[in-house]
């Protein structure tokens, strides 16, 4: 018996139409340090979720991060097109200092059981900003965005004012969200059919049942959120520091390039202006570098050098150009990774430098100057003495005829401890 194509058709009609309406829910989470990537990530999902989705959530859990990226992240959120939601989340996580103002400029803000919302009191360093031009500022714009969603400005104010906290039941008391959920399950349920509020809009929740679906993280925005990390970014800053001034002491262009490139990744991470007192301490430090390799001052040079660079780097992220929103308490430990990381490495050379040097010392005089041939690291005019690299290490070297840096020697000889060199093949 043969079924006509037409009542094929109406009896699937049913089934397509309801695929055709299913709401879909787009999910984020925003975690870690709110940087140029936090916002990057921010930006594709709003647009991801311009295109069918009935609304946005947000999990949020961080200690907070940039100032400039946290506000770039709520104007963001404002434009949407669809609702956002706003979710703290795991139980016991957090959305501290940068957190806070995102969930206050979500339109639907929840909690998990024992998060915490609070902290929201602009840091420069690890030192909480008390200057009332910058407390003014930052309070008002975080009322403003609880305002905008009939939330409590006051109570929101409060967390930068005073730097509050707020428990997921306080938080729900004073208005400062809409609910407490144990899972995204039940706070999409719950939600649904719900009217919220932005600014003169108003936008009507239908989050259950839905499709969830979880934003992935591009290529583009994971090397951006690596580089944004403070340490990772001190880190390139530092050791491609040590890696460029060592290679201007060696021959070739390899430990130059690397250097140069880490250094420019550690800036671009950092996202902050070099101020003066950190370059003339950079100045110094590479002084004491270059002194340690062509003068041999021991490992004193490069132990001083790589005080000193901690002491850049330190000025760089302690004192930036704007404050920050982050907990002073992970400032402060980050600082303390830092100095124990860039202390580390600066060691570690200095341990090389000294016990290279001690090797020499060690020797029996007749062993002291060598033969063969080498590579001269400095100009070295008729009668004057420079340095010449030969078989890895240093020498001071003096040679008849003008002899560049870089061109290949050789020893012709010795004279009151100073090697007589020319240049190979002459």
């Amino acid at each position: 018996m043969r079924i006509p194509l037409c009542l094929i058709i109406l009896l699937f009609l049913p089934i397509l139409s309801v695929g055709a309406d299913e709401n879909r829910v787009l999910v984020v989470n925003i975690t870690g340090y709110i940087s140029p990537a936090t916002v990057e990530q921010v930006k594709a999902a709003v647009i991801e979720a311009e295109n069918g989705y009935s609304a946005l959530v947000l999990q949020i859990n961080t200690f907070g991060g940039s100032a400039d990226s946290t506000f770039s992240i709520a104007d963001i959120l404002l434009s949407s097109k669809v609702p956002t939601i706003g979710y703290v989340y795991p139980m016991g996580g957090q959305a501290l200092s940068a957190g806070s103002y995102i969930l206050m400029a979500t339109d639907y803000a929840a909690m998990a059981p024992y998060s915490t919302i609070g902290s929201a009191q602009p840091v420069v360093g690890y030192t909480p900003l008390n200057e009332s031009k910058y407390l003014n500022a930052y309070s008002t714009k975080m009322r403003s965005y609880a305002e905008m969603h009939g939330r409590n400005g006051t109570a929101a104010s409060l967390m930068v004012t005073k730097n509050l906290n707020f428990m997921p039941e306080e938080a729900l008391k004073s208005k400062l969200i809409e609910a407490v959920e144990p899972s995204l399950d039940s706070l999409l349920r719950n939600a649904n059919g719900k009217t919220v509020k932005r600014a003169d809009k108003l936008f009507v929740l239908t989050t259950y049942p839905a499709l969830i679906e979880y934003m992935p993280t591009s290529p583009r925005v994971e090397v951006m959120r690596q580089l944004s990390d403070p340490v990772i970014s001190s880190l390139l800053f530092s050791i491609g520091f040590m890696v460029l001034l060592v290679g201007l002491m060696t021959p070739g262009w390899g430990a130059e390039v690397a250097g140069a490139i880490m250094i420019l990744l550690g800036l671009i991470g950092m996202g902050v202006s070099v101020d003066l007192a950190s370059l003339i301490l950079l100045a110094v430090s590479a002084v004491l570098f270059i002194a340690e390799v062509k003068k041999g001052l021991h490992g004193i040079g490069a132990i001083a050098s790589t005080a000193l660079l901690i002491m850049a780097v330190l000025l760089m992220i302690g004192s930036p150009w704007r404050p920050t929103l982050i907990s002073s308490s992970w400032m402060f430990d980050t600082m303390v990774k830092l100095i124990l990381s860039i202390g580390g490495v600066g060691i570690a050379i200095s341990i090389i430098f000294i016990k290279g040097i001690s090797s020499i010392i060690r020797r029996r005089p007749v062993e002291w100057l060598p033969t063969g041939t080498g590579v001269a690291v400095d100009d070295i005019a008729p009668g004057k003495e420079g340095y010449v690299r030969i078989k890895g290490e240093l020498w001071k070297a003096t040679s008849d005829e003008e002899i560049k840096a870089g061109e290949k020697v050789e020893v012709v000889g010795r004279r009151e401890g100073v090697l007589m060199v020319k240049k190979k093949g002459t």
